[in-house]
């Protein structure tokens, strides 16, 4: 190798763990930097059966109706300390039927 790319690589090297350094020193914990959230949200839906799958039947449907609450739990971790930092995502879905 020549010396300029010996240089070249060094400064490399050097520029690449100076801008990693912040991300380091930032990274607060497993446990302190974990973030949840919840969303609440409603569903409604509404069907028109114009073709009944079964005409032949007693009494054939022509409609259907639901409403329901729904519960999104996303939890996001924070990162292990080290060289590797290792984290856990938890998403949470419940829907509750209300009406229908």
């Amino acid at each position: 190798m020549t010396r300029r790319t010996t240089r070249s690589l060094a400064l490399l090297g050097a520029g690449s763990m100076a801008l990693a350094m912040p991300m380091i020193s930032q990274a607060e914990g497993f446990l302190e930097d974990t973030k949840a959230t919840l969303n609440l949200r409603n569903a409604y839906f509404n069907r028109n059966f114009t073709n009944p799958a079964y005409p032949s039947a007693a009494n054939p449907q022509n409609k259907a109706e639901e409403w329901t609450q729904n519960f999104i739990l996303d939890v996001k971790s924070g990162y292990t300390p080290g060289v590797v930092g290792f984290g856990v995502d938890v998403l949470g879905t419940f829907s509750q039927k209300l009406d229908g």
